[in-house]
C-alpha cells in the first residue's frame, strides 16, 4: 500500500517501461521526490520556527519548484528529461550555498555533490554522470582558486540553521543516496538473476538443437543413401525395360501392346528419371549452371514420351515453338518442368490438342503449355499465380496434380522464371513459363 502511494507519481512510465534498470530509476526518481517534499516542508517548518528568515524563503521557494516537478511527473513527464531537471535544480543548490547564502563549504553542499554523482552515473548512465559530476566540482574548484579559505573546521550546514533543520538536510540527502544504491543494486541483481535464467534455458535449448542437428545430420545421410540406392536399383532395370521394350516395338510394329509397354516403360523411366534428378539436386545443394537451349528441340524430345498416352487419349501435339528459339538456362529442371506441366495437360485433356507455344518481348520470352481440357480449379489456378508455395488446402486439387506441380513451382524460382495461369481461349488452361532474358 506504501509503495504504491509513493510510487504514484511514476505509474505512467512504469507501465510503459520494460528495462529493469529503467524501472529502478523511474522508483528512485518517484521516492527521491517523496522524500524531496517531506524533507523541504519540515525544513520550511523549522526555518519558521528558528526565526531564519532568509532560509525560510528559500525553503518555500524550493518546496514550490518541487511541487511543480511533481505535477509534472504524475502527468507523465518523460523520466529522462525529469532526471535532468533534478541535476540541475541540485546544480542551483550547490552554487548558491557556495556563493551567495553561505559562502562556504558546509557538509549538507557537499552531500549535495555526492549526490549529483552517485545520482547522474546510475540514472542517466556514464556519460551524463561524468558531465554533470565534472559541472557539480567545478564551483568548488572556483571557489578554492578565487582565494577563499575553508577556515579551521568545515559547517555541519548553512548558517543560521539550527540542529534540527542540519540533521533534516544530512538525513535527507544520505537517505537519498542509500535509495539510489539500494535500487539499483537490487536491479543489477535481478537482472543477474534474470540472466542465468535465460542462460540455463538457452544452454538446454542449444543442447535440444544440437541434437535435433545430429538427427537431422543421420536423417540427411540415410535419405542420401536411399536416394543412391534408388537411383541404382530402380533406374537401372527401368532403363533395361525401355531399351527392351523399345527393340521388340521396332521388331514387331503390329502388336499393339508391345508398343504400349514400350511406351509406358518409356514413359515411367522418364518420370523416375526427373523425380530422382530433382530429388538429388535438392539434397545435394547443386549451384543451378545455365546453358544455351534450343526449345524447339526440348518440346520434340518431350512430345515423344507422351505420344503413346496422346494417343490413348485421343489428342494431338503441336509443336508451336520455331527452330532458333534459344534462351540461356537450366537444361535438367527446365525439362522436368515442361515434362510435368505436358504431362498434366495430356492427363486433362480427352480428344483435344496440347500445345507448346511461345511469345518473345523485349525482357521475356514465355513458353506456353496450352491444353483443350475442362480447365483448372480456380483455387489451383490462383495459387500457381501467387507467391505461395503449399498446395491449397483441397483434397481434389492434391489427388489431381500430387507433388508435380509443387515440384513445378520450386523449380521455376531455382531457375529465375515465373509461372502464370490463364484461360486457353474458346476452352481449355495455358501455363506461360516466363524466363527473363
Amino acid at each position: 500500500m506504501i509503495r504504491s502511494i509513493l510510487e504514484w507519481p511514476v505509474r505512467k512510465q512504469l507501465e510503459a517501461e520494460t528495462s529493469i534498470l529503467n524501472r529502478a530509476r523511474i522508483k528512485v526518481l518517484s521516492y527521491a521526490l517523496n522524500l524531496k517534499i517531506v524533507t523541504t516542508t519540515l525544513l520550511l517548518i523549522f526555518y519558521q520556527l528558528e526565526h531564519y528568515r532568509l532560509q525560510a524563503i528559500r525553503a518555500a521557494v524550493l518546496l514550490g519548484i518541487v511541487v511543480i516537478y511533481y505535477i509534472a511527473v504524475a502527468n507523465g513527464f518523460q523520466w529522462r528529461k525529469a532526471a535532468h531537471a533534478a541535476m540541475l535544480i541540485f546544480m542551483v543548490i550547490i552554487w548558491t550555498n557556495l556563493y551567495y547564502f553561505q559562502k562556504g563549504f558546509d557538509l549538507v553542499t557537499l552531500q549535495y555533490l555526492v549526490v549529483v554523482t552517485v545520482a547522474a552515473f546510475y540514472g542517466l548512465g556514464n556519460r551524463w554522470g561524468v558531465i554533470y559530476s565534472t559541472m557539480a566540482v567545478i564551483p568548488f574548484i572556483a571557489y578554492v582558486l578565487l582565494g577563499h579559505h575553508f577556515g579551521e573546521y568545515i559547517s555541519w550546514g548553512p548558517q543560521g540553521s539550527g540542529r534540527i533543520t542540519i540533521v533534516i538536510q544530512l538525513l535527507q540527502n544520505f537517505t537519498l543516496i542509500v535509495l539510489i544504491n539500494y535500487f539499483f543494486f537490487s536491479s543489477f541483481y535481478d537482472t543477474i538473476s534474470d540472466l542465468d535464467a535465460k542462460t540455463v534455458e538457452l544452454r538446454s535449448s542449444l543442447e535440444y538443437l544440437e541434437d535435433s542437428r545430429m538427427k537431422l545430420e543421420r536423417e540427411y545421410s540415410h535419405q542420401k543413401h536411399l536416394i543412391a540406392s534408388i537411383s541404382h536399383d530402380i533406374k537401372s532395370p527401368l532403363r533395361f525395360l525401355m531399351t527392351t521394350t523399345g527393340r521388340l516395338a521396332r521388331n514387331h510394329p503390329d502388336l499393339a501392346t508391345v508398343r504400349a509397354i514400350s511406351q509406358s516403360s518409356y514413359r515411367l523411366y522418364h518420370f523416375m528419371k526427373n523425380l530422382l534428378e530433382y530429388t538429388e539436386f535438392r539434397y545435394k545443394n547443386t549451384n543451378v549452371h545455365f546453358t544455351y537451349l534450343d526449345m524447339n528441340e526440348m518440346v520434340e524430345q518431350k512430345f515423344a514420351i507422351f505420344m503413346q498416352d496422346a494417343e490413348v487419349n485421343a489428342n494431338r501435339f503441336v509443336n508451336g515453338v520455331t527452330p532458333g528459339v534459344i534462351i540461356k538456362n537450366n537444361a535438367q529442371l527446365v525439362s522436368i518442368i515442361l515434362h510435368n506441366l505436358i504431362d498434366n495437360a495430356n492427363k486433362a485433356t480427352n480428344g483435344g490438342t496440347i500445345s507448346v507455344t511461345y511469345q518473345d518481348f523485349r525482357e521475356e520470352l514465355h513458353l506456353i503449355v496450352n491444353d483443350t481440357g475442362p480447365g483448372m480449379e480456380s483455387t489451383v489456378r490462383d495459387w500457381i499465380n501467387s507467391e505461395a508455395k503449399q498446395l491449397p488446402a483441397n483434397e481434389n486439387a492434391s489427388q489431381n496434380f500430387g507433388m508435380g506441380l509443387l515440384i513445378v513451382k520450386e523449380i521455376s524460382t531455382l531457375i529465375r522464371a515465373r509461372l502464370e495461369v490463364k484461360p486457353n481461349r474458346p476452352i481449355g488452361t495455358s501455363v506461360h513459363i516466363i524466363f527473363s532474358k
